[in-house]
């Protein structure tokens, strides 16, 4: 019997090591404790999180955020570095991000701490926007080290950064990713709180395809990471496109995790029936997984089984993306969504890679929908997925809308306008 002991212990220990423990920091939304966890995957990290915080909750009710506000999901969570600092947000609770709490700490130390001074209290008080304006313009110009790229080159840069990227432009790739990735976990809220996903079916699957497609085609336009990333600005040299490999991609960006774009693409294109049989990447599947795959669709949707469901809808292939920024790095404000340009010029300009402190103050900076995302592009999908008349052109629409440039404006505080754009 030890002898079969002895076997069935480093199998199970052969089996254990198949994942690599890594380390993550998590927090609650209050930021009053902080925890180091040990785990292997996404659902292991939930669950040894809300037992070491007092969760009560089930697992696959939290949320993880990371500090800057961005929700995280499974696939996304495989890309994170060792350390980095998450947080978890049961339901009901407001995650606020670094800048959220940053903009808080301002307003509560205007009105609680500075009230000694009359002047200096009316400073804080009075449009507290502008302040950041102040800071903008107070901030050291020195562009001796802006054209540096490397960590080694400008470690200052780098310094208390939860990155392990080499690169100025890696990591700026990566931020413009998590503003897009936000922007359709955003989207796939809203579409699934709504009524029209929760009560018609037929809508509910058409929504789904969707979902599906969006999530395809981002995967397939590197989540438009380039849009930060000053090695893919436009110069006056004509031979521009020469001198770019737009086929080259980071470590960290999803087109290189997991199964890759040609073959979910591909898969579409078959418009395989839905089976809860048909395993996810069957070639890297031994039959144990296979087998627990199909058990755990007994019990719940997958976001396998989104992509897996019939999709009427191409992924398209964009010949190159274009940087919003110079070859220098520096970005302009675009305005507020219904005017022609900015009307601060000079003074709403910003270079993220110059230095570590308008990197920090770059977060403060919004891609804004001109036509809003929430009040006008989803209850419109919604319609037309109800009354049944949406079609493939209507899906491309939407997409260009909510992840391009198409509709998206890179705007200064001062020039976001949070009211209606009506």
């Amino acid at each position: 019997m030890s002898l079969i002991a002895d076997c069935f212990r480093r199998l199970t220990d052969v089996s254990s090591c198949k994942s690599e423990l890594k380390g993550y920091k998590v927090t609650d939304v209050n930021r009053t404790r902080k925890i180091g966890i040990a785990c292997r995957n996404f659902q292991d990290l939930k669950q040894k999180a809300c037992s070491k915080l007092n969760v009560t909750n089930n697992p696959t009710e939290v949320n993880i955020f990371l500090l800057d506000g961005s929700l995280i999901d499974e696939e996304y969570f495989h890309t994170l570095e060792p350390q980095t600092t998450l947080i978890l947000q049961k339901p009901g609770e407001k995650v606020l991000s670094d800048a959220d709490i940053l903009y808080d700490a301002l307003r509560r130390v205007n009105i609680d701490f500075l009230t000694a001074g009359d002047r200096v209290t009316q400073f804080l008080t009075d449009n507290l926007k502008a302040k950041v304006a102040l800071l903008n313009r107070a901030l050291n110009k020195d562009e001796t080290k802006t054209a540096l790229s490397t960590r080694e080159q400008h470690p200052e840069w780098f310094e208390n950064l939860e990155t392990n990227y080499m690169t100025k432009e890696a990591y700026m790739h990566r931020r413009c990713q998590d503003r897009i990735r936000t922007y359709l976990y955003k989207t796939i809220e809203q579409i699934k709180c709504s009524d029209v996903f929760m009560n018609n079916n037929k809508a509910r699957q058409q929504l789904l395809h969707t979902i599906a497609f969006f999530k395809l085609q981002l995967k397939q336009d590197h989540y438009f990471g380039y849009y930060f990333d000053r090695s893919r600005a436009v110069t006056d040299s004509k031979s521009e496109s020469d001198e770019t490999d737009y086929d080259r991609c980071y470590e960290h960006c999803p087109c290189n995790l997991g199964r890759g774009i040609n073959d979910e693409t591909s898969y579409l294109h078959q418009r395989l029936p839905q089976s809860s049989d048909t395993p996810v990447d069957s070639d890297n599947m031994d039959e144990t997984d296979a087998r627990k795959l199909r058990e755990s669709r007994k019990n719940e949707k997958t976001e396998s089984d989104e992509k897996l469901e019939s999709c009427p809808y191409r992924v398209k292939v964009r010949e190159k993306q274009i940087a919003i920024c110079d070859r220098k790095g520096e970005f302009k404000c675009e305005g507020r969504w219904n005017t022609d340009g900015c009307p601060y010029g000079e003074r709403h300009r910003i270079n993220p890679y110059r230095s570590k402190e308008e990197l920090a103050l770059f977060s403060t900076w919004n891609l804004d929908h001109q036509i809003e995302r929430s009040r006008t592009l989803i209850p419109k999908l919604l319609q037309l997925s109800r009354e049944d008349t949406i079609n493939e052109q209507d899906i491309y629409d939407c997409y260009d809308n909510l992840f391009t440039v198409k509709n998206l404006r890179l705007v200064h505080i001062i020039c976001h306008d949070k009211g209606s754009h009506k």
